[in-house]
């Protein structure tokens, strides 16, 4: 019985001092908590491109395209036949670092496939679906506008 008293009592003092324990907010964010409130980074550098287009071309941009992590835009230029032969990334940003260097690693390879095709009719880079999805869309947009529509 005396045991049993003892626990008991041992017990009852735990909990009150649980109750009474107070507790702060964190005093520094966790950078790593996926309930941060995400904070767009600045647009990545563009991708090169001399600023005029060669006589009889055409140079349209296509839409901002967001995605749940970035906004992306891209600017296509068409030769006098229709053919793609220069696109530029207009805006690129990621919400955190992950999706920046995502984004790092997935636009020069999509700049240099659709260069490569000559259209917007390509392969999406593997890790990076949503850019790619959002880049091919934006620059299929900004091709149909150098079309005239």
């Amino acid at each position: 019985m005396p045991r049993a008293a003892l626990t008991l009592l041992v017990t009852a003092l735990v909990v009150v001092l649980l109750v009474r324990f107070d507790t702060d907010a964190p005093r520094v964010a966790n950078r790593q908590s996926a309930l941060r409130t995400p904070t767009p980074a600045p647009p990545s550098r563009p991708s090169p491109q001399p600023n005029a287009a060669p006589p009889g071309s055409r140079r349209a941009a296509g839409p901002e395209v967001r995605t749940p992590f970035s906004v992306i835009q891209v600017e296509a230029t068409l030769d006098r036949s229709g053919r793609l032969n220069g696109v530029r990334t207009l805006a690129l940003s990621g919400s955190d670092s992950h999706t920046n260097e995502l984004n790092a690693r997935a636009e020069p390879e999509l700049r240099e496939q659709a260069l490569e095709a000559g259209s917007a009719d390509i392969d999406t880079v593997a890790g990076a679906t949503y850019t790619s999805e959002s880049w091919i869309d934006s620059l299929q947009a900004a091709i149909d506008e150098a079309r005239g529509g």
